[in-house]
């Protein structure tokens, strides 16, 4: 009897250990299946944080590529402001100029009035000298009213200039503000935080980042728009695009050289050169121009419009490559200079003009014509031709 329950007690003492043992080793499994299942939810959250950084990263260069785009059109209109401030300056000088002479012509005309008066209440007027002095009289007047008109065209031009000056000023005021502005936004795509559950966190695909309004590049002055994006170009396509034409422009504008091979200025053709001219005279009519364009980027400037010009320095003014013709006195053929394309090979030209030359001062200059027929002097683009009235090229 002794014997039976010391077994029987062997038995149950097996009996709970192996239980014990059967519910640690359940213990143990919902333990792990709990732990793995921990671990896959944060590899899901590990993988969702990895994508969102992604997105971070593709948007935040995409705001990178729009604020370049932004500062390229504000150099660009800083360039065109600076090309308007020289026009004004030279519209102020003009009409200056033409100022002085009208006045003049007036202290003129009051003289013959008042010679005009004297011989009239003369004992022995002399019809004649009267007559010739009325028709003196009158031709000064009818200078005077084409000159009047000429500066009020002038004055008319300088207030278009000066507006669209004003207007560049407040789109770079405008545009610089919208930098800041999306300099000073926060983090476009925060990071998921690393202890959340993934439900809990919110992926990038469905947040709206702020996208800066881009605007065009190559417009004329006040011009500044958002572009119409193709369906089939995507905004960073097209930031890339405007960011390249941007980038062209400057290539052109700063780093284009001329090289002028020869220079000639004759009083016709076939005789020998001109070395001396004299103010409001005709001995220099033909200038013969060899020259060639260069670019470290020789791409940028092929196929592209530029313009040379003779420019008159002391009257600031162009001297017109083809004269101006009393029948259509408001042509542009040839009154900015002589447009030619580049095609890579140098250039010969046979600039006329047989008007009287009013200065003793004149330089050549290369100015580049984008696709918007926008002027933009080049900076190694200009050459002194004359100098007090001697001839400054060999």
């Amino acid at each position: 009897m002794n014997s039976m329950s010391k077994k029987l007690a062997i038995y149950i003492s097996a009996s709970a250990i192996a239980l014990t043992l059967i519910a640690i080793i359940l213990y143990e499994f919902g333990y792990i299946s709990d732990l793995k299942q921990t671990i896959l939810n944060k590899d899901e959250q590990l993988a969702t944080a990895e994508q969102n950084l992604l997105e971070k990263d593709a948007i935040i260069a995409d705001l990178d590529a729009q604020l370049q785009v932004y500062r390229d059109s504000v150099q660009l209109l800083q360039l065109e402001n600076q090309q308007l401030k020289e026009k004004i300056e030279s519209l102020k000088g003009t009409v200056s100029k033409l100022s002085l002479t009208i006045k003049k012509h007036d202290d003129k005309v009051r003289e013959l009035t008042a010679e005009i008066n004297r011989l009239n209440d003369s004992d022995s007027a002399d019809k004649r000298k009267i007559a010739a002095l009325e028709a003196k009289r009158d031709e000064l007047l009818k200078e005077i009213e084409k000159q009047d008109h000429e500066r009020m065209a002038l004055k008319e031009q300088q207030k278009a200039q000066e507006a669209a000056q004003r207007s560049n000023s407040s789109q770079i005021e405008k545009l610089n503000a919208q930098v800041e502005s999306a300099m000073d936004q926060q983090d476009p795509a925060p990071l998921v935080p690393m202890l959340q559950e993934p439900t809990q966190a919110e992926p990038l695909m469905e947040q709206t980042p702020t996208v800066l309004d881009q605007p065009a590049i190559n417009q004329a002055p006040g011009e500044i728009v958002k572009p119409n994006y193709a369906p089939e170009i995507s905004p960073e396509m097209q930031s890339v695009i405007v960011n390249r034409q941007a980038q062209r422009l400057m290539s052109v504008v700063s780093k284009t050289t001329v090289q002028f091979n020869s220079i000639s200025l004759r009083n016709k053709e076939g005789s020998s050169e001109v070395k001396k001219i004299k103010k409001n005279d005709n001995e220099w009519r033909y200038t013969y121009l060899d020259f060639d364009l260069n670019n470290i980027d020789r791409e940028v400037i092929m196929d592209e419009f530029f313009i040379i010009q003779i420019f008159d320095l002391d009257n600031n003014k162009v001297i017109p490559y083809n004269e101006k013709n009393p029948v259509f006195p408001e042509s542009e053929i040839g009154a900015g200079g002589f447009k030619f394309k580049y095609d890579g090979k140098p250039v010969s030209v046979r600039y006329i003009n047989t008007q009287e030359k009013q200065a003793t001062n004149f330089e050549l200059r290369l100015l580049y014509v984008n696709k918007k027929g926008l002027t933009f002097p080049l900076a190694n683009g200009t050459k002194r031709l004359i100098t007090e009235g001697r001839v400054a090229v060999d």
